[in-house]
């Protein structure tokens, strides 16, 4: 678990305190649980689902604190959504509870698990933290490099039972979470999905596949080329695509294109017209785009 700073740490025990006083489930979610499971992110406030039933309690809790009812976003379904203000030494902390936590992934209505996945101690108190791995597939609606982040550390296993856990295994395709290394085996994950599903399954790129210029020789800045498809990156994954960077050698970039831009017949010319032309235009010293 990574440390959290003030007032944040105190803002969390506080409405812990608060809450399990009074005996109210509840689990964290969002940033402050990924900061809690030790990924290296920075929250800004503290997320919390409870049960879709429990809103009367929690106003009681929480009755002298400012709560305001944000209107409603897309594409949220939860059933009601408080956010409250906690003033402590140091500054003021946001807290949203949400009420029956849902929204829409991949067409269908989810209606994440309420009750916690797992905790974690802070200073002697046991806080309730949400599953990554349901996590995982909020933040592929919501926040596409988030979810990267967390699928950095999350197997396909794991990614799968998720996705079946929330009524998505018929429709989530594994080409979602295609990704260099951390043990991906698409054959290991195509018993449990439909034939249509299955039938997105590709061999992807393994770690050995990975040619990059060495070390004080590049021609080319790597993180502004990194930051650069992530900037093309939603456009490939609004009609079913994705890139991987494959490497660099000199002025030429290697990218492997799955999902659907995988078997498009326009590929190439997604390649040459679109993506070689924002990288050459964009990244200093890109000369050439191939595809493997």
């Amino acid at each position: 678990m990574r440390r959290l700073d003030e007032p944040l740490r105190s803002g969390l025990l506080e409405i812990t305190r608060r809450l399990q006083g009074a005996g109210i489930e509840f689990q964290v979610g969002g940033s402050l649980m990924l900061r809690l499971h030790g990924y290296d992110i920075e929250p800004g406030d503290i997320d919390l689902v409870v049960g879709t039933d429990l809103r009367g309690e929690v106003e009681r809790v929480l009755h002298d604190l400012p709560i305001e009812e944000p209107p409603h976003r897309e594409p949220w379904r939860t059933d009601w959504f408080l956010r409250v203000t906690l003033s402590m030494p140091g500054g003021d902390v946001g807290v949203d509870v949400m009420g029956g936590l849902a929204l829409f992934v991949d067409g269908v209505l989810v209606r994440f698990p309420e009750s916690p996945a797992t905790s974690v101690a802070v200073e002697g108190t046991e806080i309730p933290l949400a599953s990554r791995a349901d996590w995982y597939h909020l933040y592929r609606v919501h926040n596409e490099v988030t979810a990267r982040l967390l699928a950095s550390r999350l197997s396909d296993e794991e990614i799968m039972a998720a996705a079946h856990r929330l009524s998505l295994g018929d429709r989530f395709s594994p080409t979602l979470i295609v990704r260099i290394g951390n043990g991906s085996h698409p054959h290991a994950i195509e018993s449990g999905m439909s034939n249509d599903a299955q039938s997105s399954i590709i061999e992807v790129a393994s770690p050995t596949d990975q040619t990059f210029d060495a070390p004080g020789t590049e021609t080319i800045d790597r993180a502004l080329l990194e930051e650069t498809l992530e900037y093309i990156r939603p456009a490939l994954q609004a009609d079913g695509g994705d890139l991987i960077l494959l490497g660099t050698q000199g002025g030429k970039v290697t990218l492997q294109l799955v999902g659907a831009c995988g078997g498009c017949p326009l590929s190439t010319m997604t390649l040459t017209a679109g993506i070689e032309r924002i990288l050459q235009d964009r990244v200093p010293g890109v000369t050439e785009v191939v595809a493997l």
